[in-house]
């Protein structure tokens, strides 16, 4: 579950920041109208999906596992503080801007917790 904590929230701000930039910079150069350039240069999406499997499957580990090694209380509070932040600062700097959600997907997501 630790290694989880840094292997999820990682990638998202490795490609909109490491990859992606390179990627513009290389395939930019042979582009030769503004509808490429702009294909190039557009953010990832975010995606929401994966984010909130992802989430929802260290969250079921902390709280199947927590009875038998009270550890994994601290480590499901890292892995929350840490996905918040990274989520935040990849959602609203990395990334392009999401569809309106609303919150039906939460309340779906909410109904798995026992």
């Amino acid at each position: 579950i630790l290694m989880q904590v840094f292997s999820t929230t990682i990638p998202p701000l490795v490609m909109s920041y490491c990859v992606q930039p390179v990627l513009a910079r290389i395939f930019s150069r042979a582009k030769a109208t503004q509808e490429t350039i702009n294909d190039v240069y557009t953010l990832p999406k975010w995606n929401l999906s994966l984010r909130l499997a992802q989430t929802l499957n260290v969250t079921f580990c902390v709280m199947m596992y927590s009875g038998g090694m009270p550890v994994l209380y601290p480590i499901g509070l890292l892995y929350c503080i840490v996905a918040y932040w990274l989520d935040r600062w990849c959602l609203l700097r990395g990334s392009r801007r999401p569809p309106q959600y609303t919150q039906d997907i939460h309340e779906v997501s909410m109904h798995f917790l026992p």
